[in-house]
């Protein structure tokens, strides 16, 4: 719940001017917590810029004293770009953070929400997860929910899967379990890439994956036993 894919309500659902307090408002917000949030400075200072050109545009469209057709279509491309990357952004450095509280997510998001996550009792399912390595060090992930299924899937009630990796060179023993793995991350797609490094061609790649709630981190799944594939 608090993973909001589409910020601000975008995609036409907010009036024109909501949509600016709104933005103003997550713009605020990611620009006073950038660096306690772990956001890149240059993804900020896109947002920032993109902003700066939205907000004229959106005054001069306002005053239908002095606004002209051209102000008014300049006023909505640019939201709709704008618009876009937000969604873009957020996806990217908000949505899959673990380490942003829900209340907060939600605030930026400028909606008035019960910030008490939906009920969701302890995931018990297991993923199921098949390693393919494409070359140049990327390693293919696909899970699924059924072990002799053809198509990837997402575990319904999940926010995505948890993933937790490590490299280990030839010769060298594997790790014992998924603690000694310190590379993580959460996908929100069933099937994504790991880029390991073409300069690791031939040392083992060793995951552990789980389906994981967010909202609730003890009531996320139960990890896969280590999988291994050599890295080409």
């Amino acid at each position: 719940m608090g993973n909001t894919t589409s910020p601000l309500g975008t995609g036409g659902r907010l009036t024109n001017d909501n949509f600016y307090n709104g933005q103003g408002i997550y713009v605020n917000g990611v620009v006073t917590y950038a660096v306690a949030w772990g956001i890149s400075a240059p993804a900020v200072a896109a947002l920032v810029a993109r902003r700066a050109e939205y907000e004229p545009l959106y005054h001069k469209a306002q005053d239908k004293n002095t606004r002209t057709k051209n102000d008014v279509v300049a006023y909505r491309r640019c939201r709709k770009v704008y618009e876009a990357e937000l969604r873009t952004f957020h996806n990217q450095w908000i949505g899959p953070s673990t380490s942003i509280p829900v209340e907060e997510k939600l605030i930026l998001g400028g909606r008035e929400y019960d910030i008490e996550p939906t009920p969701r009792g302890k995931i018990e399912a297991i993923p199921y997860v098949n390693l393919k390595p494409l070359g140049g060090g990327v390693i293919e992930v696909r899970t699924q929910t059924v072990e002799d299924a053809t198509r990837v899937s997402m575990l319904k009630g999940a926010d995505g899967i948890e993933c937790r990796w490590m490299l280990v060179p030839k010769g060298e023993m594997p790790p014992e379990g998924h603690e000694d793995a310190k590379n993580t991350f959460v996908s929100r797609k069933a099937r994504f890439t790991v880029d390991c490094g073409d300069k690791n061609a031939g040392d083992s790649f060793y995951g552990f994956f789980r389906w994981v709630n967010t909202s609730i981190p003890a009531n996320s799944g139960f990890w896969t036993k280590a999988l291994r594939v050599v890295i080409a």
